[in-house]
């Protein structure tokens, strides 16, 4: 190959890493947007995909659902339950600037409870997957972050591990600092879009437990 058709072969070869994008496995957090514990991540349900989960602590409980609309719209909403009794559902709408790339990050801007049944929060965030398995998310808002919130998380490992009739899921540690508290979890992959979720929550200074389905 001349000269001529190396840098057109390497041009090219740079211009599909530029605009790759990065596919990352969405979770819903508690408040139903897909996120980590209960900070949001500029990742968004895909046009088709569906969320659905459920996590409880002490007395308290919330169940969660999400949908995937055109034009990298994801629509989420929570519903939670406290000593048995009903709580208002919180509706919000997330909407996707771009998505992650192996260059740039992801960015999203949401509305979070919009009919202001509980704490109408408007929030930005970036989103972006770093080496050795970590990734970072940092972001602003008002309302219930009041400012500076951010998170990281880190797959402990990639794949299953199995040892003849024992096996151990892949497994991520998530650290978040919600605008308030710091939260600290375990996200288990049991299966394909399936997570079990267990951790600390920081604000209620309670453990919670969860599990959640991507489809």
């Amino acid at each position: 190959m001349n000269y001529g058709g190396k840098l057109f072969a390497s041009m090219t070869i740079g211009l599909i890493l530029i605009g790759m994008t990065v596919m990352v496995e969405a979770a819903p957090s508690m408040s139903g947007s897909t996120g980590m514990i209960r900070i949001p991540t500029a990742d968004s349900l895909r046009l088709g995909q569906f969320s659905a989960g459920y996590y409880s602590w002490d007395n308290q409980s919330v169940a969660v659902a999400g949908v995937g609309l055109p034009w990298g719209l994801e629509l989420s909403a929570a519903a939670p339950w406290q000593s048995s009794r009903s709580g208002d559902w919180t509706v919000n709408a997330k909407f996707n600037l771009n998505q992650e790339a192996l260059l740039y990050p992801a960015v999203s801007v949401e509305i979070e409870d919009i009919d202001g049944k509980n704490r109408r929060s408007v929030y930005g965030v970036i989103s972006k997957t770093l080496p050795y398995g970590f990734r970072v998310h940092i972001g602003t808002g008002t309302g219930r972050f009041e400012g500076m919130f951010g998170g990281i998380e880190k797959v402990l490992n990639p794949t299953p591990i199995r040892r003849k009739h024992v096996g151990f899921p892949v497994t991520s540690v998530l650290v978040e600092l919600d605008g308030y508290k710091m939260n600290y979890g375990l996200r288990f992959r049991l299966a394909k879009g399936l997570r079990l979720d267990a951790g600390w929550q920081g604000r209620d200074e309670k453990v919670y437990w969860g599990i959640s389905f991507t489809h």
